[in-house]
């Protein structure tokens, strides 16, 4: 059984939802990278149930921040595991948008697209320097991987709401063909 199927298994059966954020969220929408850690979003009130679970599972703290809980996976098997903290009304928007997770993610959904774009975006607008590279990245392939038109009204509003400036300018010379 895999990380994700593990974990959003016991997620289920205690009733805590989660939305697949992160790498393995690029992947699902199109773009297939390597990833190397598993990042849920979760309700911020849930957190406690959810530090319950994760060391149950024999998970340990790495770095505990006020945005994000980073946890040391208990075996070389498992994955890294980080945990986005939101708030009540941010969770609500992102899970209603959000899409079914595959069979084996036991019930986690997947981020949608756009918020998956919106969250990029505002980590490399508001994230540390080793991020950025990473997550542009990710933004540009996903935008060719989806063929999105980033001069729709709609797109250029996140880009330019979430992102810096200048991530918006290139993302537009890159995508004018």
């Amino acid at each position: 059984m895999n990380t994700l199927e593990l974990i959003g298994r016991e997620a289920q059966a205690r009733g805590l939802p989660c939305l697949l954020v992160g790498g393995h969220a690029v992947i699902v929408h199109g773009y297939g990278r390597n990833t190397f850690d598993l990042d849920l979003g979760i309700r911020t009130t849930d957190q406690p149930a959810w530090m319950e679970l994760v060391k149950s599972l024999g998970y340990t703290i790495h770095h505990e921040g006020p945005a994000f809980v980073q946890f040391t996976p208990p075996n070389a098997g498992s994955l890294p595991l980080d945990l986005m903290l939101l708030n009540n009304s941010t969770f609500a928007k992102l899970h209603a948008d959000s899409l079914p997770g595959s069979p084996g993610t036991s019930g986690a959904r997947v981020v949608s697209l756009r918020h998956l774009l919106a969250l990029k975006c505002h980590a490399i607008k508001h994230g540390h320097a080793g991020r950025i590279v990473k997550d542009a990245d990710d933004v540009i392939h996903l935008v060719e991987a989806n063929g999105l038109d980033v001069t729709q009204p709609e797109l250029q509003e996140l880009f330019l709401k979430y992102g810096p400036e200048d991530l918006y300018a290139k993302l537009r010379r890159l995508t004018a063909h």
